[in-house]
């Protein structure tokens, strides 16, 4: 039941004690730091394949701590009162609101944190892969969410704002921080209550990941759609992601997984269809036509016209009223 990070920053270290508590199965410490009026309490307790935290405090300033990992991990992270702010937890610079939660995993040999809130409470829970492995893969609807990074394990962070935390987690947690129970009962209570408490995050998450998911590909329809009528002239991917509320890393990628091509193929695709169209059905010049339809270069407009529809732009060329005489015999038809 080893920690999965220690406290480097000596600020803290020479100004805390710890007590420890050894239970069936369970270890508790809780470590008081005291400095300059300020006031932190971090109740931990150890179990097998995970460790639950809890730190309150009274920060009238920041409190600033190097953390060293000891081992990889994933954590639920609940910040109840004040903020936490990491320069680069994850590989990214990261902030954690009052009232927000989320799941992340980070394998940095270490990394820095600023505790702040004059009355400041988080809640967390660091899992082992292993853990989070053997509890993801009981459940297909988790798969979906997690199953690439089961496959390649690396930092994430699930949420890039975190969500809201549900009055069921909220009760879920005061359990954990106010468990009457001591021994081996008191071990089976934290690690129901940790189950349940990953089940509710897990299903937030997922329902986050279908609204999410289902916004994203009204987003994508509304940029092919818009693409459809200015496929001539489009703004560039980071304009055409911006326009629509998105980035363009999310455009690229489900954009192609959506359409089976990408922005610049669609594009191009759209306007040599056009262009067959007017070589088809109007008169206008080859090199007009390029020109229209988005081509500045005749010859990579005929390149890319002749391997399209195995013709030069030339031999789909009609007369007008050859064009004239087939609409009138279509209406006639009709």
């Amino acid at each position: 039941m080893e920690p999965f990070y220690q406290v480097l920053t000596a600020e803290f270290t020479d100004n805390c004690h710890t007590n420890l508590h050894q239970q069936t199965g369970l270890l508790q410490a809780t470590t008081t730091w005291q400095s300059g009026g300020n006031e932190a309490i971090f109740s931990d307790y150890f179990l097998e394949g995970f460790q639950i935290t809890t730190l309150t405090g009274h920060l009238d300033r920041p409190l600033q701590l190097e953390l060293a990992v000891e081992k990889p991990w994933l954590a639920m992270l609940y910040q109840l009162d004040g903020q936490i702010d990491s320069k680069a937890c994850a590989l990214r610079p990261l902030r954690f609101g009052q009232g927000q939660h989320n799941m992340m995993a980070d394998e940095a040999p270490a990394n820095f944190y600023t505790f702040q809130g004059q009355q400041h409470t988080s809640f967390s829970i660091h899992l082992t892969r292993e853990l989070f492995g053997q509890l993801v893969t009981s459940n297909e609807e988790w798969l979906g969410i997690h199953g690439r990074q089961l496959d390649q394990p690396k930092p994430f962070v699930m949420l890039p704002e975190g969500v809201a935390i549900s009055p069921q987690q909220r009760t879920l947690i005061q359990q954990i921080i106010n468990c009457p129970y001591s021994g081996s009962l008191k071990k089976m209570f934290l690690e129901a209550r940790f189950l349940d408490l990953f089940i509710e995050q897990q299903t937030q998450l997922r329902q986050m990941r279908a609204r999410g998911t289902s916004r994203d590909r009204e987003i994508l329809h509304a940029i092919r759609d818009f693409l459809d009528t200015n496929y001539a002239a489009p703004p560039s991917l980071l304009a055409l992601a911006r326009q629509f509320g998105t980035n363009d890393f999310k455009l690229k990628k489900g954009f192609r997984e959506l359409f089976g091509t990408t922005v610049f193929g669609y594009i191009a695709e759209r306007r040599l269809t056009v262009a067959h169209q007017l070589l088809t059905l109007t008169d206008q010049p080859v090199q007009e036509v390029a020109e229209v339809v988005g081509f500045t270069n005749p010859a990579h407009f005929a390149t890319a016209f002749r391997r399209k529809f195995g013709l030069r732009p030339s031999q789909v060329r009609r007369a007008p009223q050859r064009f004239q005489t087939d609409t009138l015999l279509s209406s006639i038809a009709a």
